[in-house]
């Protein structure tokens, strides 16, 4: 594995975060567990983790400060930091889902949980992570340019911040210029086959990535609505 990746648990459940913390040990991983969230910014700050497991629920705060839940905390994450984040949550509302993964989190696990799977879990997002710069190159385009060693976005020259998942999909669908891609095909190629979340999270983000890269997002020229299809990316070469 070379040099160890470090990884932050974030759960107020101390039985769940040793455990947690004990296999990712046993895989080769440095771990570090803190209870709320104040304390994760904290450790977040002071040595930034390659990855985040982050419980979505915490108990209220017993002080005057408001407390901060695992959605709040993830909005805060990808605001000043590239860990990536693998959400836990005991709830089986799958719009909680959708919204974790539509602010930028890399991945769901739904609790009650098995460790080995986790641990599989964790691996794939940091080899996806440590691997992709190898196989991708720079896209430029009139418009747009896509630099996947620091997931950079440039909409005629001005950096555009998007979520890792926007990013893969927008990559995935600049590298074929023209091709009609299904939003299981899309989901698919980003994800790298992992098949935990539906369709329907493609649309949400691919709206997300609109507003952020289109000129008019209610008349979108770079991202098109294929009808009972898909998406395609369309502008021309540099």
């Amino acid at each position: 594995m070379g040099a160890k990746n470090n990884v932050l648990v974030v759960d107020d459940d101390r039985k769940v975060a040793r455990q947690v913390q004990t296999h990712l040990e046993k895989l080769g991983y440095e771990v570090s567990t803190v209870a709320d969230a104040r304390a994760a910014m904290d450790k977040v700050q002071a040595s930034e983790p390659d990855l985040v497991v982050l419980d979505i629920n915490f108990p209220e705060s017993e002080t005057e400060e408001p407390s901060i839940d695992g959605i709040e905390l993830l909005r805060k994450l990808r605001e000043s930091t590239k860990a990536r984040v693998l959400m836990l949550s005991a709830t089986k509302v799958s719009a909680v889902k959708v919204m974790a993964l539509s602010m930028g989190a890399d991945d769901y696990v739904s609790k009650p949980f098995d460790v080995e799977e986790l641990g599989a879990r964790v691996g794939a997002i940091l080899r996806r992570d440590n691997n992709e710069t190898l196989e991708k190159k720079t896209l430029e385009f009139k418009h747009i340019k896509l630099d996947p060693s620091e997931r950079r976005v440039w909409k005629d020259g001005e950096l555009v911040e998007l979520t890792k998942l926007q990013f893969e999909m927008l990559y995935t669908l600049a590298r074929r210029p023209d091709h009609v891609f299904t939003r299981e095909k899309l989901l698919e190629l980003a994800w790298e086959g992992d098949n935990c979340i539906g369709p329907k999270v493609v649309d949400v983000h691919i709206g997300h990535i609109r507003k952020k890269i289109e000129e008019d997002p209610g008349q979108p020229r770079l991202i098109v609505t294929v009808r009972s299809v898909g998406y395609r990316f369309q502008d021309s070469p540099v």
